[in-house]
């Protein structure tokens, strides 16, 4: 897959997804598919569900375009629509637990019995040989997608949490997609993680609308049919490996369903004995939670990559002790009462009342500007500075991209927009540094050291306002933020390494991401001092559009 195709795929689900985000919002607010706060519930003022039912139909009407209709696609997409039938019926009338699993049961079974694919070994976890499923293989199939299915519905319990972290697990499953060479299984990843970013724009803390049941258990669908896939096509992967991308959410669902069944309670009871809800219980932020999950996350997803090539029972005992080791910390936290406290340092309390101290912040607070020429004089390479040639299609992708910067961040005016401003704005200083410093490998011009220099102003305006200022706020990144820095990072040093690109390109890239956050955090700073001026904030969008100007006439 090129990375046009790979763009054009990602660019259509995400447009999609946005534009049919408030369309779903207002259907479900006329059914009275409306979700009213409970006891277990952490917001309180009722909002519209069904949001997954916009994510389903952007991602079914990308895969209609893309995916070759086969076997495999007519048995994938027989089993979501049973799915996504199942949520949202539960998503307006509320439905009984024992109808959800009829639904889940119904939906893992058809896909299992049309496409033919099951999980025939489980691998040789044991150190005793490989495990053969045998006769019981369809029947684990089958119960694997519930678990999963389940696993992704009970984490749908904060803003943005199974959005982000489902985006997490695709990143990881398609890159084994892409390591075997399934393009089928990368388009599907790539198609859904597109659709969840449309939606995140309307579900980041606090929340417009929620993805219901109808989006949860469809994410949990996809992520069970990629896993069985991949183990089904690609024995080479272990099925530890694989299922160590989601471990998070399966172990947070058999430790409830384990603690509930020893309490005598139904293992689907509704309670706030869930991972998220202990680390709010535990005196944590909402956005706070989420970014923990998510690195936690993360982290099960590296282990996989870095263990995929070890025995299997390496990689089982290391997946059993990982997910041990995070639970029983967890535990252990839940039962001692510790909880979360904000440290204050005392440290420079003195220096602070010093003149010094008040002088060189008067000096900060006069000249704020500062950051907005920091950012100007990002722009002034793209005006002034030899850039490398691109083919039609690339630069196209950065009109593109430019385009979708600015829809994406359009009306950024509560927290959650904003969130969502600071990572559309990091990705869109990324793709625009990214271009000067691949230039740099051909003209071999003064750019490197310009931005080396600018950047390390932009870091000493960063580090002055940290210690002279009141915005410690912005070393703290919200939901969007994280996951936007996550999937660069993994395509800077994990999926471009396995590439096998040139060291020059490599280390462009890789010094691309460091070089980017000092100018995300000036962003930021400036977005505090001076409020969400768009005229300053799409510098960099306008420095994008010039660039891409100039490749194009060039």
């Amino acid at each position: 897959m090129s990375l046009e195709f790979t763009g054009l795929i990602l660019s259509l689900a995400i447009f999609l997804s946005m534009l049919l985000m408030p369309i779903t919002s207002r259907l479900a607010q006329k059914i009275g598919a409306i979700d009213i706060p409970k006891l277990r519930s952490i917001h309180t003022t009722p909002k519209p569900r069904m949001g997954g039912i916009a994510i389903s139909i952007s991602f079914v009407i990308i895969c209609l375009i893309f995916l070759p209709v086969n076997a495999f696609f007519i048995a994938f997409l027989t089993g979501l629509i049973a799915i996504v039938i199942t949520g949202a019926i539960d998503d307006i009338m509320e439905i009984s637990p024992g109808w959800k699993f009829l639904g889940q049961f119904l939906s893992a079974t058809l896909f299992v019995y049309l496409s033919g694919m099951q999980v025939e070994y489980i691998g040789d976890i044991l150190s005793i040989g490989d495990i053969e499923l045998g006769k019981t293989s369809v029947i684990f199939t089958v119960f694997l997608l519930v678990g999963i299915i389940n696993a992704l519905n009970f984490a749908d319990g904060l803003d943005s949490l199974a959005g982000g972290i489902s985006v997490i697990a695709l990143v990881f499953l398609g890159y084994f997609a892409w390591s075997v060479d399934r393009e089928g299984l990368m388009i599907i990843a790539i198609s859904l993680i597109g659709a969840i970013i449309g939606f995140l724009r309307h579900n980041s803390y606090p929340t417009r609308v929620f993805m219901g049941d109808s989006g949860s258990m469809m994410l949990g669908y996809v992520l069970g049919v990629m896993l069985v896939s991949l183990s089904h096509t690609a024995p080479q992967l272990p099925l530890s490996a694989l299922a160590m991308v989601i471990a998070l959410p399966l172990f947070d669902t058999l430790s409830v369903m384990t603690w509930r069944i020893s309490s005598k309670n139904s293992p689907f009871l509704s309670d706030r004995t869930h991972l998220h809800h202990r680390l709010i219980d535990i005196g944590l932020s909402h956005p706070t939670v989420v970014s923990v999950i998510y690195l936690a996350m993360f982290a099960f997803g590296l282990l996989a990559i870095m263990l995929q090539s070890k025995p299997d029972w390496v990689i089982f005992l290391s997946l059993i002790s990982a997910g041990l080791l995070v639970f029983s910390w967890f535990l252990f936290v839940r039962r001692t009462g510790i909880r979360s406290k904000k440290w204050t340092i005392h440290y420079f309390d003195k220096f602070r009342q010093s003149d010094i101290y008040k002088l060189i912040a008067h000096w900060l607070d006069r000249w704020h500007s500062i950051g907005i020429s920091i950012l100007v004089a990002l722009l002034l390479p793209a005006l002034l500075a030899p850039l490398l040639g691109l083919s039609g299609g690339k630069v196209l992708m950065l009109f593109g991209l430019a385009v979708l910067l600015v829809f994406f961040s359009f009306r950024t005016r509560r927290a959650a927009d904003l969130s969502i401003l600071h990572g559309t704005l990091y990705l869109n200083i990324f793709a625009l540094i990214l271009v000067y410093n691949l230039s740099v490998l051909v003209h071999f011009s003064w750019l490197h050291e310009y931005i080396s220099a600018l950047s390390a102003i932009a870091w000493l305006w960063v580090v002055l306002n940290l210690a002279f200022t009141e915005c410690k706020e912005i070393i703290l990144l919200s939901d969007f933020e994280l996951l936007v820095l996550l999937i660069i990072g993994f395509v800077a040093f994990i999926f471009m390494r396995d590439l096998q690109v040139s060291p020059l390109v490599l280390q462009a890239v890789q010094h691309t991401f460091l070089l980017s956050i000092p100018f995300m955090m000036v962003m930021k700073i400036n977005i505090r001092n001076h409020g969400q001026d768009h005229l300053y904030i799409f510098l960099p969008v306008m420095a994008l559009v010039i660039m891409a100007t100039r490749i194009s006439l060039a």
